[in-house]
């Protein structure tokens, strides 16, 4: 079986996205034939995994076209397997709104939200300290913190530049945990612990920023809550896969922040150090998400 690794792509996440798919590659050698494939944009990454013809694409793609399901639509309509979730699953995820109305439809516990398109609808708002980002981003690109209005009119106004719309949520404080969720079961969850700041891009992708603590120290019946949760909120919005969720535990209550369909596989990325925590090595890891590619 011939698996072709693509990473690249020209969002935000390119630079973290080359370097999950390397590690992907090499994870793939020894159970498959395998080729890492580094694309610049939509049109390349088609034209380059047609030319490979692969029996299986492995997704690495991080932001963007990669992740909001048009490649997975396009794979789909040429009848090319890959792994992760359907163009459907993805395009919802990537959306933070869309997957945060579904939450709270389920009454799964979410921070307060508005979605806003123009700086003045910041005047809306009335729950601050409030957390600003990029409602179709990851890796924490362009999170910001506002206390008033006056500084989130400033925020959004600089950030309405790059994006086009702006999630706007309540900012909890609490335990910052994430839970991987491997076909529909919880591995063990991660507490994380930035040794400055928060859980920004910096902290993620520089190594020995972050101290991660798994299995996170929880109590027994708040651990099943999270992962029942979890797998709940994975369940939720169709995928059959994987995916890490992350949460704040603030008091007793997991606040669920956001779903992503392609979590990162990098050194310090935390889908391999929760499936390490449950023997499974980052081999098998990969092995494991190329047979269940749809």
């Amino acid at each position: 079986m011939k698996v072709a690794v693509v990473c690249g792509g020209n969002s935000s996440e390119r630079e973290i996205s080359i370097i999950t798919g390397n590690a992907v590659y090499n994870g793939l050698l020894k159970n498959f034939e395998a080729e890492c494939i580094v694309c610049d944009n939509a049109r390349d990454c088609l034209d380059k995994i047609i030319k490979s013809s692969p029996s299986v694409v492995f997704i690495a793609l991080h932001g963007g076209f990669g992740e909001n399901g048009q490649l997975q639509a396009a794979l789909e309509s040429l009848g090319i397997k890959h792994t992760g979730c359907s163009f459907a699953e993805s395009n919802i995820a990537m959306n933070k709104f869309a997957t945060k109305a579904i939450l709270k439809k389920l009454s799964i516990p979410t921070a307060e939200f508005k979605l806003i398109k123009k700086v003045e609808e910041i005047e809306n708002i009335d729950f601050y300290p409030i957390c600003i980002k990029p409602n179709n981003e990851g890796s924490s690109v362009d999170v910001n913190f506002a206390n008033n209005e006056n500084q989130a009119k400033y925020i959004s106004q600089n950030l309405l530049k790059k994006h086009n719309e702006l999630i706007i949520e309540k900012r909890l404080s609490g335990k910052e945990l994430t839970v991987g969720v491997l076909f529909g079961k919880a591995l063990p969850i991660i507490e994380i612990r930035p040794k400055s700041g928060f859980y920004d891009y910096k902290n993620k992708y520089t190594k020995g920023a972050t101290d991660y603590i798994v299995p996170a120290p929880l109590e027994n019946n708040i651990e099943k809550l999270i992962k029942d949760i979890a797998v709940k909120a994975f369940e939720a919005i169709g995928c059959k896969s994987y995916a890490r969720i992350d949460f704040i535990l603030d008091g007793n209550v997991p606040y669920l922040l956001e779903i992503n369909t392609i979590p990162g596989m990098t050194p310090t990325s935390l889908l391999p150090k929760a499936a390490k925590a449950a023997g499974i090595s980052f081999e098998e890891l990969t092995k494991m998400i190329v047979e269940g590619a749809c």
